[in-house]
């Protein structure tokens, strides 16, 4: 009788899990369709502009996972957009060709994609800066994220093009070039380098990008941003937040938070308990995890750009 107690429990937590999870209405994304074209090729790219005038609001460009309901003819339920208006960014989300990638992941994991000014990092960084000049946004606070793959192609961008990106978002993704510590990233960084600000967002159950991942992508960052600046990032968390489940976030997360003793927040990492990897993707582009994402954007948009060598 306890046996089939315990089993029942179960069933219902899961049941209410996925009743939270995607049972919540969606946002319905209001979005123009563009394209861009460079030496690389072509990508296009959805763009939404909150309400009032454009010129010298901030940035954020969003890239999708692999075979990502966002890489649709018009995706929807892309819940980002609702924060976008209310805290008053333009949100960009470029979209992979299948033509390059039949599952239409980005190809974060090739040589001819891990270098600047060459392939998908030169198409992304493309869109990033036509916006800014046609909008007059903000060039101090300009954001990149994304989940999966599209994490992953976030770190290479961030790498890339810390000169053009004050902070950013790689939610389940890879280290760069799939290596081991920080000097990969400062080597890459040249004399751009500087300590960048991170979000991390890693499912404790992620089938995928698994949580040991998840926990050598911070620590190669923070390895990274003591090289750039010493000091500038602890490689312990500073503070720890357990967020229980409540409206707009589906499950229990626990946010940890890494502050240097200059008072600067250098990172944060997010781990939403009893998921795996497509409902984690869920919360970060759904209704149902919009609170996460608000906490997503708020860390970034904290941040501005700052000068090599130097931190926040």
């Amino acid at each position: 009788m306890r046996n089939t107690t315990l089993r029942l429990f179960g069933v219902l937590l899961l049941i209410t899990s996925a009743c939270l999870l995607f049972g919540l209405p969606n946002a319905q994304a209001q979005a123009d369709k563009r394209c861009y074209t460079n030496a690389a090729g072509t990508r296009c790219y959805y763009l939404h502009v909150p309400p009032g005038p454009a010129a010298g609001r901030p940035l954020m460009v969003y890239l999708h996972g692999c075979n990502d309901p966002l890489n649709d003819p018009q995706p929807t339920g892309f819940s980002l957009t609702r924060v976008a208006d209310e805290l008053g960014f333009v949100l960009a989300y470029p979209l992979q060709d299948k033509a390059a990638n039949k599952e239409g992941c980005w190809n974060w994991d090739k040589p001819e994609h891990r270098e600047r000014g060459q392939g998908e990092p030169s198409l992304i960084a493309g869109i990033t800066s036509t916006l800014i000049s046609e909008f007059a946004l903000d060039r101090s606070r300009i954001y990149l994220g994304g989940y999966s793959a599209g994490g992953a192609m976030t770190t290479n961008l961030g790498v890339l093009y810390p000169d053009l990106y004050a902070a950013i978002a790689p939610m389940a993704g890879a280290p760069f070039r799939l290596e081991l510590g920080g000097k990969v990233i400062i080597d890459a960084m040249g004399s751009r380098a500087r300590p960048m600000p991170t979000y991390f967002l890693q499912t404790l159950f992620d089938q995928i990008s698994n949580y040991v991942i998840g926990r050598t992508n911070i620590a190669q960052w923070l390895e990274a941003d003591n090289l750039a600046d010493p000091g500038s990032a602890p490689t312990l968390p500073t503070g720890l937040e357990v967020l229980v489940v409540g409206p707009g976030l589906p499950i229990p997360l626990t946010v940890e938070h890494y502050a240097s003793q200059r008072g600067c927040e250098i990172a944060q990492f997010t781990t939403p308990l009893l998921a795996e990897h497509s409902l984690g993707a869920r919360i970060v582009q759904d209704e149902s995890g919009i609170e996460v994402q608000r906490n997503l954007m708020r860390f970034l948009l904290a941040h501005r750009l700052t000068p090599p060598h130097q931190t926040c």
